[in-house]
């Protein structure tokens, strides 16, 4: 019950679908998803799983072909693009790119401005005052704040973006692979401020990523995703330590580690990854997984819960 009242996001039975000529590209499918208040939730899987396609349908950038999104207990899905102009100020976005998603015509002032622009936020001094403030907060010397993005290095620009989704105070930050453009030094930076900023501002974090030590490291829960679909979420403890279904188990398998003597002869996944166009029937990794019977082959797994793990497999790890 008292995880019910902490839910700050729950989306049911998603679904999303491209048209792409005669035929659809499934990009997610029949996905649920609850996301607590002042948790990270890392969202992990090969590209073109779904993960980015999900983000968005949360952000309300896409709307879903089928399901419904609550926020706060209000449902997303069901709102007019007016009604969710309200909503989206608490629903913010940190992109992969910080060299593409800022603006090079506007000083990093300007850019971290325009959301309290556009959604009319304080007086021209406010405003002014608002930016400096998160300069601060992300680590760049507010004499820089008239100076544009090129003049900034990767890690600067990141930490920009990192102030620009802050400035309208949100509830929920999507983190679409906020880190992996990003030299390993900078990523670890990048981290320990989105962490530092969770702590002081009771932020929420949806962290979409591929690299599972940089989930591992800031995640609460991890939701793991194969061809649009969660085959497998947990605590990111009980996950890294005792996966159930196998694609996550491959997935961990396949991380480098970095002391020679724990180094194990790694267990690759076979095969190519199926086409979004043409899932394939019943569980949709059979194609690639050892263990698949004829069940796998023509029944989809129905999900089993073991206290807040959940796994749909026909033959669990």
């Amino acid at each position: 019950m008292e995880r019910e009242q902490n839910v700050l996001l729950r989306a049911e039975h998603l679904v999303k679908t491209f048209p792409a000529g005669r035929n659809k590209v499934h990009a997610i499918s029949d996905v649920d998803i609850t996301i607590c208040r002042g948790e990270t939730l890392g969202l992990v899987g090969e590209s073109g799983c779904g993960k980015s396609t999900l983000g968005r349908l949360i952000l309300g950038l896409l709307r879903p072909t089928e399901g419904k999104i609550w926020f706060e207990g209000q449902e997303l899905t069901a709102m007019s693009k007016g009604e969710f102009r309200k909503v989206r100020r608490d629903i913010q976005c940190i992109f992969q790119d910080p060299y593409a998603s800022l603006d090079p015509r506007l000083s990093i002032a300007n850019s971290i401005m325009e959301p309290l622009t556009i959604n009319h936020v304080g007086t021209r001094q406010e405003q002014q005052e608002k930016v400096e403030a998160l300069l601060k907060i992300v680590g760049i010397p507010v004499e820089y704040r008239n100076r544009f993005p090129h003049q900034f290095s990767g890690g600067q620009r990141q930490r920009v973006g990192i102030a620009r989704a802050l400035a309208l105070n949100p509830k929920l930050i999507v983190c679409d692979e906020p880190v992996s453009a990003l030299d390993v030094s900078i990523q670890a930076q990048v981290l320990n401020l989105l962490a530092d900023l969770q702590n002081q501002m009771g932020l929420t974090y949806l962290f979409i990523s591929h690299d599972l030590n940089v989930v591992q490291r800031i995640s609460n829960r991890v939701c793991i995703m194969y061809l649009g679909q969660i085959c497998e979420s947990g605590p990111t403890e009980e996950i890294f330590a005792h996966p159930r279904h196998p694609y996550t188990h491959f997935l961990l398998s396949a991380v480098p580690v970095t002391d020679p003597e724990q180094r194990q002869e790694k267990e690759l996944i076979s095969g190519e990854l199926p086409s979004p166009i043409a899932p394939p029937p019943g569980c949709r990794f059979h194609t690639r997984c050892p263990y698949a019977t004829e069940v796998c082959r023509t029944s989809v797994p129905s999900k089993t819960e073991e206290n807040g793990h959940l796994f749909a497999c026909h033959h669990p790890l």
